[in-house]
Parts: C-alpha cells; sequence; structure tokens
C-alpha cells in the first residue's frame, strides 16, 4: 500500500511538472536547434534567440561539447529528438569542411522519419559557419580550398577577420557584433545560392538564412 501511494505521489509530481513546462510555452511550434557546442554557432542562435524575445521553453538550443563530425552530429540530434518527441521542427546546423561523414549525414537527414507534422531539416555551411558571418559583411563568390589537411574553415576565418579582428571560435557575443547586419546576410545568403544554381560548386554556401528567416517568422 505504500508503494503505491509512493508511486501515485511520484506520478502526480510529474504530471504537474509536465503542466508547468508546458504552460511557460507560447502557442508556436516548439524547436530543436542542435549544433557543435565548442563553435560560434550555439552562441549566435541563443543571441538570435533574445533579440526576437522568443521564449527558451518553445526554442531549444543543444550543444554537443565538441569533436562531432556531420554524421555524429546528425545521430545526435535524432537522440535528442527521441528523448524527448515534442518538437514541430528539429535543425541540425553542421559544417561540411573536409568532413568524410558529410555525404552521409546529409542521407542520413532524408531517411529520418520522426512523429507525424515533425520535420527534420539539415542546415549546412560549406565550408564551415564562418560563411554565415562573412555575408553580413560582404557577399562573396570565392572558394576556400585548403591545401592538404589544412581546414577549409580557417581560410573563411581569416577572411572574416578583415572585419571581425579580433573573431575567434566560440565568441559569446557573436550575434551582438553582426545584429545591425542580419538582413544583409540573408540577402547575400539567397543571391549566392542564386550564384551555385549553375555555377557546379557549392563553396562557399549556407543554409542558415533559412533557419533564421523562419525564427523571424515564428516571432512575427
Amino acid at each position: 500500500m505504500g508503494t503505491d501511494n509512493l508511486f501515485h505521489k511520484r506520478k502526480a509530481r510529474l504530471a504537474e511538472s509536465l503542466r508547468r513546462k508546458q504552460a511557460k510555452r507560447e502557442p508556436y511550434d516548439i524547436v530543436l536547434i542542435v549544433c557543435e557546442g565548442i563553435k560560434t554557432e550555439p552562441n549566435y542562435f541563443r543571441g538570435l534567440r533574445e533579440s526576437l524575445r522568443l521564449n527558451n521553453a518553445n526554442i531549444i538550443i543543444a550543444d554537443k561539447s565538441g569533436g562531432l563530425d556531420p554524421l555524429s552530429l546528425v545521430e545526435f540530434a535524432i537522440g535528442e529528438y527521441r528523448k524527448d518527441p515534442i518538437y514541430d521542427s528539429v535543425y541540425c546546423v553542421l559544417d561540411k569542411d573536409k568532413h568524410t561523414t558529410y555525404a552521409n549525414a546529409i542521407d542520413k537527414s532524408y531517411a529520418i522519419s520522426l512523429k507525424k507534422g515533425s520535420k527534420f531539416y539539415v542546415i549546412p555551411s560549406i565550408p564551415c559557419f564562418e560563411v554565415w558571418l562573412l555575408l553580413h559583411y560582404v557577399f562573396t563568390t570565392k572558394s576556400f580550398c585548403a591545401a592538404g589537411n589544412d581546414s577549409n574553415g580557417d581560410l573563411v576565418v581569416s577572411e572574416l577577420r578583415k572585419y571581425i579582428k579580433d573573431y575567434e571560435k566560440g565568441n559569446k557575443d557573436i550575434f551582438k557584433s553582426v545584429s545591425d547586419k542580419i538582413n544583409d546576410a540573408i540577402l547575400n545568403a539567397k543571391c549566392l545560392e542564386k550564384f551555385h544554381e549553375n555555377s557546379g560548386k557549392d563553396n562557399p554556401s549556407t543554409k542558415v538564412h533559412e533557419l533564421v528567416e523562419y525564427l523571424i517568422r515564428l516571432k512575427n
């Protein structure tokens, strides 16, 4: 009898906790954004979320503390969704650079089956997220291709430092640094996407503007 009472009390507390969490949410989509934690991406999206005044209970940013290739990051995102499949949309923000699992990550994202109505999106940047930051300042179609085993992304970072001189990966205030240029970045990303329709290439490119515009629409 005592065990039954304890079980029912725990069940009631869990139900009440769930009700409180749900009450704090706004009546728009619940979104999971998955990024690699040691990099700039999660800081950028936290800044954007704050700027748009989107509810933290609706827009969840999960970061993995480094070391994940694209395929592992997609698998991490799937795992986060399955822990609590309440999300209307899952966005996996990743870099291509010279990762050998990039194509497999894209293929796996197409094969993912979520609950009815939920969507899974991969948001790639080629070679890296810093392309998106660079587009806040300038439109460029210049390819970033490093020799040997060197990172293509390092070339983008060097270019970005012409505009953000003290830029380092993991910059906590990165969104504040570029927030007044976000419309320029969206326009430049779309122009770059259009350019690559006929170029036969994808370096540089980014889909981050799709996620940014989605978040803006949620607020509006």
